[in-house]
């Protein structure tokens, strides 16, 4: 789907993390889709909290995923619901706003199973001759990225880059991020700077 004049902005959101009125995180998100909401007040927003608790994937969702096209039992039909839904929100999606909060050097569990539940071949990518390629219109991706003190890039993040690889290869091409790392350290300042990152960005990117 590609945005134009014409129709409102579609902007999903999603929350990963388990905390919720200390979450800087959620803070963050609120402060972005308000920002995105200014310049385009007719957007309509989605808002999935991950955080919820999604069910982890059975056997009987991946089955269903996988023979989707056949004949499922409706036993998979029932088991792979929740992740059609996700999997349509995503394709409905101009610009998705991501909190993205680092855990033991990674992407939180909650995160995670969204991700095990949307990235589904044949829906949000596709294989053409063993060659990945994504089926996402979304143009742009926004990931408040938040941690105590490891800060993006540093060698023990290991969220940061699978984050982009996993939207580049879904099909988003403009993945940014909004950091407020340090936060066991100076909090105060790391929010103020991030803030600023979202107050300064020219929203959204499309390509």
């Amino acid at each position: 789907m590609t945005h134009t004049p014409s129709r409102p902005l579609e902007i999903l959101r999603l929350d990963s993390s388990p905390r919720y009125a200390d979450s800087v995180t959620r803070q963050l998100t609120t402060r972005l889709v308000a920002r995105l909401r200014r310049d385009h007040p007719e957007a309509n927003v989605t808002t999935r909290d991950l955080a919820i608790g999604l069910p982890l994937p059975t056997e009987a969702m991946v089955d269903g995923i996988l023979y989707a096209m056949a004949n499922p039992t409706p036993a998979m039909q029932a088991a792979k619901q929740l992740s059609d839904e996700m999997v349509t929100e995503l394709l409905t999606a101009d610009v998705v706003v991501l909190g993205l909060p680092l855990y033991n050097w990674t992407i939180p569990s909650t995160f995670k199973a969204y991700v095990d539940h949307i990235s589904r071949p044949g829906s949000t990518f596709e294989y053409v001759d063993g060659v990945s390629h994504g089926k996402l219109a979304a143009q742009s991706v926004y990931i408040i990225f938040t941690s105590g003190g490891t800060g993006i890039g540093s060698d023990k993040d290991f969220a940061t880059p699978y984050a982009k690889y996993l939207w580049q290869t879904l099909g988003i091409q403009h993945v940014q991020f909004i950091e407020a790392s340090g936060l066991l350290f100076n909090a105060a300042e790391s929010v103020q700077n991030a803030e600023a990152q979202i107050d300064q960005l020219e929203l959204p990117v499309f390509a």
